[in-house]
């Protein structure tokens, strides 16, 4: 069993704690106290003994597998992952099948990172992975070439076989770029990733035109007024999404700290602040229903879990839960209009869940008891039932359970 992973520490290649991110990457900016009010924190006190509402099922992947996950759902309901495989270094993929028990069984295929017949090791690829499923069960996937400091792809075609290959080379004789991808379809099932380029300090969007990717930078920012030496920084934890041909991006604007929305398409975005109280924006979620945008997200400076909704130019921001370093590696399910959201508790490395009831927010431990878990987290709908899905840092393993 590997050791518990330090809080304020980097785990797994993201922050475990609000603390770290605010000291490692905005030192200059402060959070916001204002910004609570009575009738919408969690009522909790810090410590206090729980039950996991999940039962801990036996882990469903043997290797250190489940870091950087993402998942999907195929046409007939199956659940689908990308996974980071830190054993081999490489793109895992894995397709599940419900059982009539509620057991899953899963079946695993390697995108890419892994030795080839020849047993030529291609590097290690595989970290940040984004997975999108087409109508017609074709799968991508993105992610991050770690060697090369790129961002990659992989397809998988209506037969099961793959492709990979280069979606954004960046800038530079020596790129650093890939981090944080999110990938969403268009129409035409064209997938479209946005990611953070960390040698520009920019949001970058590559785009697939049906036979090769081309890149644009979305959004280069802006260096906060009045802090001396001050540099513009945005684009970090970008998430995309893609309805009636307008994409939506929520993202952290690093150096203001401030939470952003980036709408439009092609390339031409109009781009606007959210949350600008503190420094919010980190680790969002975001889901479009009903014409209403909803996006979860950290307050860094306070280290609360914290919630938006509205649509372009105009937004609510509440705080969800403000317990003691919460809120990151936010995952957003939206059903009748009510949001769920599952968020890490960096004081007890557990995986908790948040839900209003009458109109009030409430939130309960889903699972944690057996180890350091929270990390990486994804909720999906699949045949009826949500699923939740998170990296469990103590035993190295992904774990996935129904959400009741």
């Amino acid at each position: 069993m590997a050791p518990l992973a330090p809080r304020h520490l980097f785990v797994g290649g993201r922050l475990s704690s609000a603390l770290a991110l605010a000291a490692l990457l905005s030192p200059a900016l402060q959070g916001c106290a204002a910004c609570q009010t009575e009738n919408n924190i969690v009522d909790k006190e810090p410590g206090d003994e729980e039950e996991d509402v999940q039962p801990d099922p036996v882990p469903p992947f043997t290797n250190d597998w489940g870091l950087w996950l993402s998942a999907g759902v195929m046409s007939d309901g199956s659940p689908a992952l990308s996974y980071y495989d830190a054993t081999a270094k490489g793109t895992g993929f894995a397709l599940g099948t419900v059982n009539a028990d509620g057991t899953v069984a899963w079946t695993h295929e390697q995108p890419d990172g892994y030795p080839d017949a020849d047993g030529l090791d291609p590097g290690d690829r595989g970290k940040y992975t984004s997975l999108a499923v087409a109508a017609n069960d074709e799968v991508w996937i993105s992610y991050r070439d770690n060697q090369n400091k790129t961002l990659r792809y992989a397809r998988r075609d209506t037969a099961g076989a793959w492709t990979n290959g280069v979606a954004d080379p960046c800038a530079g004789p020596t790129p650093d770029c890939g981090l944080f991808s999110s990938i969403a379809l268009d129409s035409s099932g064209n997938p479209v990733i946005a990611h953070y380029d960390a040698v520009g300090k920019h949001l970058r969007i590559a785009r697939w035109n049906g036979s090769a990717f081309s890149a644009v930078v979305a959004d280069e920012g802006v260096a906060p007024e009045g802090v001396e030496g001050a540099v513009a920084d945005v684009g970090q934890f970008p998430r995309i999404r893609i309805l009636n041909g307008v994409e939506y991006i929520s993202y952290y604007d690093v150096a203001n700290g401030d939470l952003k929305l980036a709408t439009g398409a092609s390339g031409a975005y109009t781009v606007e602040t959210v949350d600008a109280e503190g420094d919010v924006g980190a680790w969002s979620d975001l889901q479009i229903v009903d014409g209403v945008i909803h996006i979860s997200y950290h307050d860094v400076g306070n280290e609360d879990l914290k919630y938006a909704s509205g649509a372009p130019g105009g937004f609510v921001a509440e705080v969800v839960d403000n317990g003691q370093t919460v809120g990151a590696d936010t995952a957003l399910v939206v059903n009748s209009g009510a949001p769920q959201i599952l968020y890490h508790d960096g004081r007890n490395n557990d995986l908790r869940r948040a839900y209003k009831s009458a109109e009030l927010w409430q939130s309960d431990r889903v699972t944690g008891e057996q180890g350091a878990l929270g990390f990486h987290n994804e909720v999906i709908s699949a045949g009826g039932q949500l699923w939740a899905a998170s990296y469990n840092y103590t035993d190295r393993a992904l774990w996935f359970s129904t959400l009741n």
